[in-house]
């Protein structure tokens, strides 16, 4: 079985984050530049999109196992926070 994976921020440098778990199911992904995000988009037409990481964490909380936190530094603490107290 595959571990169910959500990705906050597939663009840029987080794009290489999406590819190292692309083995397992890729369920959603959060990106707030959607342009930067494209690539991952186009190779993982799977996944859910989202704008806002706390929409994608509160939606798809029953959906995932795990979470790629991919985002500028200021960021990473309260997208890690969240995805913990989302279980």
């Amino acid at each position: 079985q595959k571990v169910r994976v959500a990705c906050i921020g597939v663009g840029g440098m987080g794009f290489s984050d999406v590819r190292g778990v692309a083995t397992e199911e890729l369920v959603a992904f959060a990106d707030v530049d959607w342009r930067s995000a494209e690539r991952a988009f186009r190779e993982f037409p799977r996944a859910r999109r989202y704008k806002d990481f706390r929409e994608m964490l509160e939606k798809e909380r029953n959906n995932i196992d795990a979470v790629t936190v991919s985002t500028p530094d200021h960021t990473h603490a309260p997208a890690a926070a969240m995805a913990m107290r989302a279980g």
